[in-house]
């Protein structure tokens, strides 16, 4: 059984502190999925975490097993280490443009309100259980009913989609997102061992 947590906006100090331990595990026990590594994420200051998580134009979901959270917490972001895997979404306020520009090139974006999944992971032991799919789930949903600022005064309907990009030797992750409708973009250039996937949301 497992509790699943939306990060406060802005972040408080225990959602500062369940996300960087889970983020600084993730890039120690799987580091061939990550483009960052442990020890440069490892030397961010406090202020810069807290940057991190405080944008309104993104959303972070961490999950726990219920068994480590207390009964009274109610929603209440789990202490410490207690978490066991995260994923989150940035709306197009958020995603560089540099980031998006593979897509654009491939002419794929030009009616997409693109929102892009990162960061995504759950812990080796609690994989095969559902996890990854409840949280992209959520992080999905919240695609679908955010409104961006970025599009507020924009006439004309744009298609939400959520993109991502995965690493091709990362096939459970691969198989996850096929399941879950993400279908590759081959049309768009990506870094050599990397798929790019989108889905509409």
């Amino acid at each position: 059984m497992y509790r699943y947590f939306s990060l406060p906006m802005p972040a408080t100090p225990s959602a500062i502190a369940a996300y960087k331990s889970l983020r600084l595990t993730s890039l120690r026990v799987d580091a061939a999925y990550f483009s960052s590594n442990y020890a440069r994420e490892a030397a961010y200051t406090d202020e810069f975490w807290y940057r991190r998580l405080s944008s309104p134009c993104k959303r972070t979901f961490i999950v726990a097993k219920a068994t480590d959270i207390s009964p009274d917490s109610e929603n209440r972001v789990p202490d410490g280490n207690s978490g066991i895997g995260m994923v989150t979404i940035l709306a197009p306020s958020e995603i560089p443009s540099a980031t998006l520009e593979p897509l654009e090139r491939a002419g794929l974006s030009a009616n997409w309100e693109p929102y892009f999944l990162v960061a995504m992971w759950v812990h080796p032991e609690h994989r095969g259980k559902g996890v990854a799919k409840e949280l992209v789930k959520r992080g999905l949903e919240w695609a679908r009913t955010f409104s961006d600022p970025h599009f507020a005064h924009e006439s004309g309907e744009k298609e939400k989609v959520v993109v991502l990009m995965v690493h091709d030797h990362n096939k459970s992750a691969c198989t996850l997102y096929t399941k879950m409708g993400f279908r590759g973009l081959k049309e768009a250039s990506c870094v050599e061992g990397c798929r790019w996937m989108a889905v509409k949301v």
